[in-house]
């Protein structure tokens, strides 16, 4: 299928981030564009992220090669059972949402056979939300999930992965439940402890707000995700709960069974507890993980004043190191350094530790 018409229901970060990709990718796409939220459309608009805007789903989907679904999970079925009246045979539906098998149950149920819905899942985002935090390059170097239907051609899912490696995404085809699983186990269930955790220190604190001054450091790292939209990952738990119940139950139990170590100040099985947490967590890649491309780490020990971080990623591009990321650890507890550049591969790794080294920076691997 030769792809020139696409639409996009649902303009915030992804939505937004995709219709700016695809632009960079291919300026002679027509993006059609529909979104609640005017002003996003507005912004679409100025800045060529989109060709038009529609003020309904049929207007926004009827020319439609590819339609792409960015709006929160609980919105998508009922998009679906509409466009199930709407779009002609042929037509590549997808969605961004972060659970697949409640929305490939409904698929199943709503479209013939010769529409392609094809679920999707970036595995790319931020706390941030609407057009004005999107960006073009938010998919690069990301997995991007694809759930296809039982009996969808191959031909269509090739061509929708072929669209999604034009935005610098990699595309990774997984069974519905396989994805709903690991998803909620490394994105899901961290959220809900990392909430659960901010909401118990506030507890704890007292009217002067002494714990807040000190939550910074390790606190703030970890509980970086509980700062994401409360709606939104309200809909993702209730669509995922018969994955996350189980896991939720084990980790209770996991601290039920530290407080009881604890109480009777049992040290061994105290230390066997991080011990185990701790090698488990050691044998992490940090080269690989579900979201990024694998990368090599380089951990830099600069000093706090203007200009230092810039001094070291000159340093290396001037040396032809690729930095293909850049990443500052706010907290001092653990490491040394608080920049990580992350390189494409082990050579590029070992050549950035042994030039910053010999230059005088203080650099390492882990």
């Amino acid at each position: 299928m030769n792809i020139e018409n696409i639409s996009i229901v649902g303009l915030g970060l992804i939505g937004g981030s995709m219709a700016k990709a695809l632009r960079r990718t291919n300026p002679n796409f027509i993006i059609t564009a529909m979104d609640k939220n005017e002003e996003n459309q507005l912004l679409a608009k100025q800045d060529g992220g989109i060709d038009k805007a529609a003020d309904n789903l049929r207007d926004a989907v009827k020319d439609a090669h590819v339609i792409f679904l960015c709006t929160p999970v609980h919105s998508i079925s009922e998009m679906l059972r509409e466009l199930g009246t709407i779009v002609r045979p042929g037509t590549i539906i997808t969605d961004v949402g972060s659970i697949k098998s409640s929305i490939m149950k409904e698929a199943e149920q709503t479209f013939p056979d010769d529409i392609h819905f094809i679920g999707g899942h970036p595995m790319a985002g931020g706390e941030r939300s609407g057009y004005a935090s999107s960006i073009a390059h938010l998919f690069e170097n990301a997995y991007y999930v694809l759930t296809p239907r039982t009996g969808t051609p191959s031909s269509a899912v090739k061509n929708l992965e072929s669209l999604i490696s034009s935005t610098g995404a990699l595309p990774l085809v997984l069974d519905p439940l396989t994805h709903d699983i690991r998803v909620g186990a490394v994105s899901h269930l961290p959220h809900i402890i990392a909430a659960t955790l901010v909401n118990t220190v506030k507890e704890w604190d007292n009217s002067e707000q002494s714990i807040q001054k000190l939550a910074a450091g390790g606190f703030k790292d970890i509980t970086r995700i509980a700062s994401s939209q409360p709606e939104m990952w309200r809909d993702i738990c209730l669509s995922n709960k018969e994955q996350l119940l189980p896991m939720i139950n084990d980790f209770i139990q996991k601290l039920t069974q530290f407080r009881k170590e604890l109480e009777s100040s049992n040290k061994a099985d105290i230390e066997v507890f991080y011990r185990q947490a701790k090698d488990f967590r050691d044998q992490i890649p940090s080269t690989e993980s579900l979201y990024n491309l694998p990368y090599y780490m380089v951990y830099v020990d600069v000093e706090d004043r203007p200009g230092s971080i810039g001094e070291v990623a000159s340093f290396l591009g001037d040396r032809n190191v690729n930095i293909k990321n850049m990443q500052i650890i706010n907290s001092r507890e653990d490491e040394p350094g608080c920049l990580v550049l992350s390189v494409e591969d082990k050579s590029a790794q070992e050549k950035a530790v042994y030039l910053l080294n010999q230059a005088g920076f203080y650099a390492y691997t882990r």
